[in-house]
């Protein structure tokens, strides 16, 4: 990478030409610091004050974090979704319980619900934690319970989405700078095919879709700049084309041959943004 300056790292797997901890204390002369940087490499974990600080301040970062951070949780992934027209499928966004249940005499709206079994998804959540399939009404409600908590707490909006059932597995393709990975997530016989769910992994099956479903990530990666980031995908068992289920910036590591592995691809995809940003 051309220009002076340092390549400044918060990130505890690379040292950079000045190691900072992002849980250190900041103080007023980090902005000026970052200006006469010449790179910064972030963690996963970045807060997103600091992110922001940092893309403000310094001529290049890594990740680029601002979608994540624009379109938070599970209802930004959707608005992503709609901006850039990339198909998945049929979803709304409820800002409120309150939204659903028609509370607000001002509402006026009576929402259309896909029919049951329908997918439930609150706006955070992880490894399937968050993400229900919803069989009946009854259960919706005690659902919608659990959300109206989280809603005290600060959590607010959540999506509701069309069930698309007989697939058995999912498509993660995870980008790493300019790299694409994929294999499949495996569950026959259950809605969830994380691997922290008794999912397994399945890099051989069917490499022509595997090569749809990186090609529909790596366009929709050049349209937005995500470069560190799993995608969720599966492809319906009607025909149509392959769809986007949610993005997950901070993901899991085992189908990319573990802590090792993903550390070994990350440090090379660093490498590559230093030599070519």
């Amino acid at each position: 990478m051309s220009g002076g300056g340092e390549v400044i790292s918060f990130h505890p797997e690379f040292e950079g030409e000045r190691f900072i901890w992002d849980r250190c204390v900041w103080d007023s002369g980090l902005p000026e610091l970052l200006r006469r940087s010449r790179a910064v490499i972030l963690p996963q974990t970045v807060a997103r004050e600091l992110y922001f600080l940092c893309r403000r301040c310094a001529p290049a970062v890594f990740p680029n974090y601002d979608c994540r951070f624009r379109w938070e949780g599970k209802t930004g992934d959707t608005l992503l979704f709609w901006q850039h027209g990339a198909p998945h499928p049929g979803t709304l966004i409820f800002p409120r319980v309150e939204s659903m249940v028609g509370e607000h005499p001002e509402m006026g709206l009576n929402v259309e619900l896909p029919p049951f079994p329908l997918v439930l998804k609150a706006r955070y959540g992880g490894e399937g934690g968050g993400t229900w399939l919803v069989e009946d009404d009854a259960r919706l409600r005690q659902l919608l319970s659990g959300l109206e908590r989280r809603e005290w707490q600060g959590e607010r909006g959540f999506v509701v989405q069309e069930y698309i059932p007989g697939t058995g597995r999912d498509l993660r393709v995870t980008v790493i700078g300019e790299q694409l990975f994929s294999y499949w997530r495996v569950n026959p016989n259950a809605f969830h095919h994380n691997l922290a769910r008794n999912g397994v992994v399945d890099r051989d099956a069917d490499p022509d879709l595997q090569r749809r479903g990186r090609a529909l990530v790596r366009d929709f990666c050049r349209q937005t700049g995500i470069n560190l980031a799993g995608f969720d995908l599966i492809f319906p068992p009607d025909g149509r084309e392959p769809m986007f289920l949610e993005i997950n910036y901070t993901f899991g590591r085992s189908g990319l041959g573990g802590g090792e592995g993903y550390r070994a691809l990350l440090r090379a995809a660093v490498e590559e943004w230093l030599e070519t940003t």
